[in-house]
């Protein structure tokens, strides 16, 4: 009798955990931040600023052109890095995610726009078409398909749920090109450097934290910080080419 009554707890268990957004709220707890801080810095690339990467298409070069700027590694004349992902790393709880937050990804020009993009643990993604050819969204994550959305007409959309944390790898199997990321975080305390290289998290509870810096070309950084309420702080992260 025991036993039959644990085994049917474990499946309880078990088919909650499978579900999705389970445990998320356990993991994150939306709070009111009243006595925040702030942190800011930049993103630099050490050394000579690379000449833009460029994409030379391969099919459908009557609707993108003949080339593409390359995303993937974005560096101004005076070293600011563009597309870096800045995360608070072990945060438990604080501000709430902005409402409404409704991520969109468009197949645009030949390329995903934006390139990169930060969304809640289970939010949906709007997956949207806006070129007149057959775009083919994979999304990956470890390696494993999250979605795969064929969409074969112009401003076509689609939605769809982002269950797990973690780096989403996106891809177009119909053209071989593109590529692209979605950061699914519990937390808002996620930013992504513009073209200058900065980068702002603002009402971080006081606390000591991870910040993690991440580059999809050049790796990752991190610094232990100490937020001290309303006392603005500033951390950098230096970049050098493999």
């Amino acid at each position: 009798m025991v036993r039959s009554i644990l085994v049917g707890l474990l499946a309880s268990v078990l088919l909650l955990l499978s579900l999705p957004g389970a445990g998320a709220q356990d993991l994150y707890r939306e709070v009111p931040v009243t006595n925040g801080g702030p942190l800011t810095g930049e993103a630099v690339f050490a050394g000579p600023p690379p000449e833009p990467y460029v994409i030379w298409v391969k099919k459908d070069a009557e609707v993108f052109g003949e080339k593409l700027v390359d995303e993937r590694l974005v560096v101004s004349r005076t070293g600011k890095l563009k597309n870096v992902v800045v995360t608070l790393e072990g945060i438990r709880e604080g501000k709430p995610w902005p409402n409404p937050h409704r991520p969109q990804l468009l197949n645009q020009g030949g390329l995903f726009v934006p390139h990169l993009q930060a969304a809640r643990t289970g939010a949906p993604v709007e997956i949207i078409n806006r070129d007149p050819v057959l775009h083919n969204t994979h999304a990956y994550l470890s390696g494993r398909t999250v979605f795969n959305l064929a969409q074969p007409n112009k401003d076509q959309a689609i939605q769809k749920p982002l269950k797990r944390p973690g780096l989403v790898e996106l891809m177009c199997d119909a053209h071989e090109w593109m590529n692209g990321w979605i950061t699914v975080q519990d937390h808002p305390y996620v930013a992504i450097t513009g073209a200058d290289g900065a980068y702002t998290l603002a009402d971080i509870p006081p606390g000591t934290y991870t910040l993690t810096a991440w580059h999809e070309k050049l790796g990752k950084k991190q610094a232990q910080v100490t937020v001290a309420a309303g006392k603005r702080q500033r951390v950098d992260f230096t970049f050098s080419a493999k």
